[in-house]
């Protein structure tokens, strides 16, 4: 009975709104753009879907809806850079390690309620990835959590595992006519198989099954590679040094040990859930430091948060030291410049997506709640 109701109040949640006039004009007391500090007040215009324009004092055209969220704030729609939500069955091609052609996309399940718990949750945007036991694993994509349009970008990067989880399972000796007789068995197999796979991939007569990989090296990929510890990060950035390319780094959870080499070699990091529990050991035995984001800011790394409660996530950083606006960079325009979509969304500018959300006060306070989003203009909120 639980179950149900709960069910039936994220479906309240996402029941869209009755429709707005083409033109929509939103006023808050405080308006955060992501592009400098906030206006207070500021008002949004929106048009067919897109922002027609951000200003303290706008004048919205003739028959215009104006919607006064009086002490409440704007914000642009959050962005999840790091995820699985919606993939139907397994997000990895689970039968080779070596998969750089496999397109994650292929296997989104649009009707998924996973998309609809995001976008309760103020995320429009999600960066789906393939999952980790796979060396190389393919492609990565980015798509919006409701709408009628909802590819944003069909290949945002490839993604890579420098970590022990495509060693998880191979065995050296087995049954003989198991797939999981197989290399990598271990950390240094996976170090050994990125290398090998690398240098291929570089040379003039690289196969066409690592074409994805040549275009990476070449500069035309994006390449985002999952590491976890201090050892496997280290090891990752010697070897992007030797193979010429910039990772984006997922999941960083000892980055904060090498925050000055990231931050010289100009690394981002994506980071996985923060964590407000008690425990102090994440994923891979890593260590667990929860003013992370602060050390990576003071360095001058680029970061952004990934793993779904992104507001809670921001809350839980600014309490232990990072400045409420790199927080709000980390769930906006951060995480859409490093997937390569922020010519579309993660901040209020002219031109850009109308994802929105409308809040009853300071997004960092704990007692503000979402009271509607809004997705390329389509407005979603609590029933009554």
């Amino acid at each position: 009975m639980r179950l149900l109701v709960r069910i039936l109040a994220l479906l309240i949640w996402l029941i869209p709104a009755t429709a707005w006039a083409e033109d929509v004009l939103v006023r808050a007391a405080k308006v955060y753009t992501m592009t400098g500090p906030p206006l207070t007040p500021g008002e949004v215009l929106i048009s067919n879907g897109k922002i027609a324009g951000v200003g303290a004092k706008l004048t919205p055209p003739a028959g215009a809806k104006v919607i006064d969220l009086g002490a409440g704030a704007l914000m642009p729609g959050l962005v999840d850079a790091y995820s699985h939500a919606g993939i139907a069955g397994s997000p990895e091609e689970m039968t080779r390690e070596i998969t750089p052609e496999y397109r994650v996309l292929n296997a989104v399940d649009w009707r998924s309620r996973a998309f609809r718990e995001y976008l309760s949750d103020g995320v429009t945007t999600l960066g789906l990835s393939p999952g980790t036991d796979g060396v190389f694993a393919g492609l990565a994509c980015a798509v919006k959590t409701g709408g009628d349009h909802r590819v944003l970008d069909k290949e945002t990067g490839l993604v890579i595992t420098m970590a022990s989880d495509p060693a998880g399972g191979n065995q050296a000796r087995q049954r003989p006519d198991s797939i999981y007789v197989r290399q990598p068995t271990n950390r240094m197999g996976v170090v050994w198989m990125l290398r090998s796979t690398f240098d291929k991939a570089a040379r003039p007569d690289a196969p066409a099954s690592l074409a994805v990989v040549s275009e990476a090296l070449a500069g035309r990929r994006r390449i985002f590679a999952v590491s976890r510890t201090d050892y496997d990060s280290s090891s990752l950035l010697r070897m992007a040094k030797e193979f010429k390319f910039t990772p984006t780094i997922i999941g960083g959870h000892e980055a904060y040990k090498l925050r000055d080499e990231l931050a010289a070699a100009k690394t981002p990091v994506i980071l996985g859930s923060l964590t407000t529990s008690s425990s102090v050991v994440g994923p891979e035995e890593s260590e667990v430091v929860w003013n992370h984001p602060a050390l990576l800011r003071k360095a001058g790394v680029p970061f952004a948060f990934s793993g779904g409660h992104l507001l809670d996530q921001a809350r839980f950083a600014v309490r232990f030291g990072l400045p409420a606006d790199a927080a709000l960079a980390a769930i906006t325009k951060t995480p859409a410049r490093l997937l390569g979509i922020d010519e579309r969304v993660g901040t209020l500018q002219a031109g850009r997506d109308a994802d929105l959300i409308a809040l009853d006060g300071d997004p960092l306070e704990v007692t503000t709640s979402i009271q509607w989003i809004m997705l390329d203009g389509k407005t979603y909120e609590k029933g009554n």
